[in-house]
């Protein structure tokens, strides 16, 4: 991927989490700001894993902020189905949701994950979602034949993973990639 023409710099979140806080925001993982981040049309790649068994990762399509610091993630089936089996033994999961024009990069990480059924609402926002990283692609120069191929959901093969928020990390690379995003 080429270097990015808006690169953006972990010091950004840094300071943009403890400004949030210092005006009295919420102490919830995700600030307003981050969670529409999330929800914006990213790479969404997606890791689970459970003690004395291998990690397994997998890519996403979007996600939905729910209330009480939980998330719906929302991915398709197809390709994930290991990564979906070891969510239903009670896997850890994190998902990096990293954006090619800037290279910003967000990882939220949570427990109490369940494999949920999306409703139709759900599925039209990993299509939509999904075009934006589509669009993201194209930004940074891949050819958009490539990009819509890259980027194309079947509505009807997504899943959902809920589960509940613990913790936020900047990887933004730059001084303070992995630092936590702390209220």
């Amino acid at each position: 991927m080429p270097r990015a023409s808006q690169p953006h710099t972990p010091d950004i979140d840094l300071a943009a989490r403890r400004a949030y806080a210092a005006e009295g925001g919420t102490s919830g993982v995700l600030t307003p700001e981050l969670a529409a981040f999330c929800q914006s049309g990213l790479s969404v790649i997606v890791a689970v894993c459970r003690p004395a068994e291998a990690p397994v990762a997998g890519l996403g399509c979007g996600c939905l902020i729910l209330p009480e610091d939980r998330m719906r993630l929302l991915l398709p089936r197809p390709g994930n189905e290991a990564l979906l089996a070891m969510v239903e033994r009670g896997a850890g999961i994190a998902v990096t949701f990293s954006q090619p024009v800037t290279h910003r990069s967000i990882q939220v990480k949570g427990s109490r994950a369940v494999v949920t059924m999306p409703d139709e609402g759900d599925r039209l926002e990993a299509v939509r979602q999904s075009q934006g990283m589509r669009w993201e692609l194209v930004e940074v120069g891949y050819p958009p034949a490539f990009a819509e191929a890259f980027c194309s959901v079947d509505p009807d093969t997504v899943v959902a993973v809920d589960f509940t928020l613990e913790a936020a990390f900047v990887q933004t690379p730059g001084p303070g990639a992995g630092a936590e995003l702390n209220p």
